[in-house]
Protein backbone atom coordinates (compact mmCIF):
# COMPACT_ATOMS: atom_id res chain seq x y z
CA UNK A 1 0.00 0.00 0.00
CA UNK A 2 3.00 2.37 0.47
CA UNK A 3 4.26 1.63 -2.35
CA UNK A 4 1.61 2.35 -4.26
CA UNK A 5 1.35 5.60 -2.44
CA UNK A 6 4.67 6.33 -3.43
CA UNK A 7 3.89 6.14 -7.09
CA UNK A 8 0.76 7.86 -6.69
CA UNK A 9 2.70 11.08 -5.24
CA UNK A 10 5.70 10.46 -7.67
CA UNK A 11 3.60 10.06 -11.19
CA UNK A 12 0.15 11.76 -10.71
CA UNK A 13 0.96 15.30 -12.07
CA UNK A 14 2.87 13.87 -14.86
CA UNK A 15 -0.13 11.25 -15.87
CA UNK A 16 -2.84 14.44 -14.96
CA UNK A 17 -0.87 16.68 -17.63
CA UNK A 18 -0.84 13.30 -20.22
CA UNK A 19 -4.34 12.56 -19.53
CA UNK A 20 -5.39 15.94 -20.07
CA UNK A 21 -3.84 16.84 -23.36
CA UNK A 22 -4.45 13.51 -24.94
CA UNK A 23 -8.62 13.94 -23.43
CA UNK A 24 -8.59 17.17 -25.14
CA UNK A 25 -11.19 18.70 -23.26
CA UNK A 26 -13.61 16.25 -24.24
CA UNK A 27 -13.73 13.79 -20.71
CA UNK A 28 -13.23 14.81 -16.92
CA UNK A 29 -9.85 14.06 -16.80
CA UNK A 30 -9.74 13.58 -13.49
CA UNK A 31 -12.66 10.80 -13.99
CA UNK A 32 -10.44 8.89 -16.28
CA UNK A 33 -7.74 9.60 -14.07
CA UNK A 34 -8.82 7.64 -11.41
CA UNK A 35 -10.19 4.86 -13.64
CA UNK A 36 -6.57 4.73 -14.94
CA UNK A 37 -5.26 4.60 -11.64
CA UNK A 38 -7.79 1.72 -10.78
CA UNK A 39 -6.05 -0.04 -13.70
CA UNK A 40 -2.70 0.14 -12.53
CA UNK A 41 -3.64 -0.90 -9.05
CA UNK A 42 -5.25 -4.00 -10.30
CA UNK A 43 -2.22 -4.44 -12.96
CA UNK A 44 0.77 -3.56 -10.58
CA UNK A 45 1.40 -7.59 -9.47
CA UNK A 46 1.51 -8.30 -12.78
CA UNK A 47 4.29 -5.39 -13.52
CA UNK A 48 7.29 -7.18 -13.85
CA UNK A 49 10.29 -4.89 -14.73
CA UNK A 50 10.20 -1.69 -12.26
CA UNK A 51 12.48 0.65 -13.89
CA UNK A 52 10.04 0.43 -16.70
CA UNK A 53 7.22 1.67 -14.41
CA UNK A 54 6.74 5.86 -15.87
CA UNK A 55 6.24 4.01 -19.86
CA UNK A 56 4.11 1.50 -18.23
CA UNK A 57 2.19 4.22 -16.31
CA UNK A 58 1.65 6.24 -19.67
CA UNK A 59 1.02 3.43 -21.47
CA UNK A 60 -2.35 2.89 -18.88
CA UNK A 61 -3.15 6.32 -18.94
CA UNK A 62 -3.21 6.70 -22.63
CA UNK A 63 -5.23 3.56 -22.98
CA UNK A 64 -7.53 4.57 -20.46
CA UNK A 65 -8.38 7.89 -22.56
CA UNK A 66 -8.45 6.27 -25.72
CA UNK A 67 -11.59 4.01 -24.44
CA UNK A 68 -12.80 7.05 -22.96
CA UNK A 69 -12.77 8.95 -26.03
CA UNK A 70 -14.23 6.15 -27.74
CA UNK A 71 -17.21 6.50 -26.33
CA UNK A 72 -17.64 9.89 -24.83
CA UNK A 73 -19.60 12.57 -26.70
CA UNK A 74 -18.13 16.34 -27.41
CA UNK A 75 -18.43 19.07 -24.89
CA UNK A 76 -17.77 22.52 -24.38
CA UNK A 77 -15.59 24.33 -22.15
CA UNK A 78 -15.51 27.72 -21.62
CA UNK A 79 -12.26 29.57 -22.20
CA UNK A 80 -12.74 31.86 -18.84
CA UNK A 81 -11.68 29.12 -16.61
CA UNK A 82 -7.99 30.45 -17.15
CA UNK A 83 -6.81 30.48 -13.79
CA UNK A 84 -4.76 33.70 -14.75
CA UNK A 85 -7.31 35.43 -15.85
CA UNK A 86 -9.18 35.18 -12.53
CA UNK A 87 -5.89 36.00 -10.23
CA UNK A 88 -6.16 39.65 -8.81
CA UNK A 89 -2.93 41.46 -9.03
CA UNK A 90 -1.33 43.33 -6.32
CA UNK A 91 -0.28 46.32 -8.12
CA UNK A 92 0.62 47.98 -11.19
CA UNK A 93 3.28 45.99 -11.94
CA UNK A 94 1.90 42.82 -11.78
CA UNK A 95 -1.07 43.97 -14.05
CA UNK A 96 1.61 44.49 -16.63
CA UNK A 97 3.43 41.30 -16.27
CA UNK A 98 -0.27 39.44 -16.54
CA UNK A 99 -1.36 41.26 -19.18
CA UNK A 100 2.25 40.51 -21.21
CA UNK A 101 1.79 36.90 -20.09
CA UNK A 102 -1.84 36.69 -21.38
CA UNK A 103 -0.58 38.10 -24.81
CA UNK A 104 1.92 35.97 -25.23
CA UNK A 105 -0.12 32.65 -23.98
CA UNK A 106 -2.74 34.13 -26.43
CA UNK A 107 -0.99 34.55 -29.27
CA UNK A 108 1.10 31.00 -28.68
CA UNK A 109 -2.33 29.27 -28.45
CA UNK A 110 -3.70 30.74 -31.42
CA UNK A 111 -0.42 29.71 -32.89
CA UNK A 112 -0.88 26.13 -31.94
CA UNK A 113 -4.26 26.34 -32.62
CA UNK A 114 -3.59 26.65 -36.12
CA UNK A 115 -1.34 23.49 -36.62
CA UNK A 116 -2.70 20.74 -37.76
CA UNK A 117 -4.14 18.46 -34.65
CA UNK A 118 -0.97 15.33 -35.21
CA UNK A 119 1.66 18.32 -34.35
CA UNK A 120 -0.03 20.32 -32.23
CA UNK A 121 -0.54 16.73 -30.26
CA UNK A 122 2.91 16.51 -30.33
CA UNK A 123 3.84 19.66 -28.86
CA UNK A 124 2.14 19.60 -26.05
CA UNK A 125 2.72 16.25 -25.02
CA UNK A 126 6.04 17.29 -25.27
CA UNK A 127 5.93 20.77 -23.65
CA UNK A 128 3.05 20.56 -21.28
CA UNK A 129 3.26 17.24 -20.38
CA UNK A 130 6.91 17.08 -20.48
CA UNK A 131 7.26 13.58 -22.02
CA UNK A 132 10.45 12.58 -23.61
CA UNK A 133 9.74 11.82 -27.75
CA UNK A 134 9.82 7.84 -26.97
CA UNK A 135 7.24 8.09 -24.08
CA UNK A 136 4.82 9.97 -26.63
CA UNK A 137 5.53 7.36 -29.34
CA UNK A 138 4.49 4.80 -26.80
CA UNK A 139 1.42 7.04 -25.66
CA UNK A 140 0.46 8.06 -29.31
CA UNK A 141 0.83 4.39 -30.80
CA UNK A 142 3.34 5.89 -33.18
CA UNK A 143 6.95 5.40 -34.31
CA UNK A 144 9.39 7.81 -32.86
CA UNK A 145 11.27 8.91 -36.43
CA UNK A 146 7.07 9.87 -37.20
CA UNK A 147 7.14 11.97 -33.64
CA UNK A 148 10.36 13.44 -34.14
CA UNK A 149 9.56 14.59 -38.11
CA UNK A 150 6.28 15.94 -36.79
CA UNK A 151 7.67 17.93 -33.55
CA UNK A 152 10.14 19.26 -36.07
CA UNK A 153 7.35 20.46 -38.80
CA UNK A 154 5.43 21.96 -36.47
CA UNK A 155 8.40 23.88 -34.35
CA UNK A 156 9.18 25.10 -37.53
CA UNK A 157 5.71 26.12 -38.44
CA UNK A 158 5.17 27.77 -34.88
CA UNK A 159 8.16 29.96 -35.55
CA UNK A 160 7.04 31.25 -38.51
CA UNK A 161 3.84 31.93 -36.89
CA UNK A 162 4.98 33.33 -34.48
CA UNK A 163 7.46 35.64 -36.28
CA UNK A 164 5.17 37.00 -38.74
CA UNK A 165 2.61 38.14 -35.12
CA UNK A 166 5.92 39.97 -34.05
CA UNK A 167 6.42 41.89 -37.27
CA UNK A 168 2.54 42.69 -37.58
CA UNK A 169 3.08 44.08 -33.94
CA UNK A 170 5.89 46.57 -34.83
CA UNK A 171 4.22 48.07 -38.03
Amino acid sequence: MQAFQRIVEEYHQLLWRTARILLRNLAPTEDVLQEAWIDIWKGLPRLQNYLTIRSWLLTVVANRCRMTLRRAAPVTVSLENDPDMLRLPSDIEDVLEQITRIEISTDLRHALDRLPIEQRHVLELRYFADLELNEIALVTSLPLGTIKSRQHRALQTLRTSLQGEKEKLFL
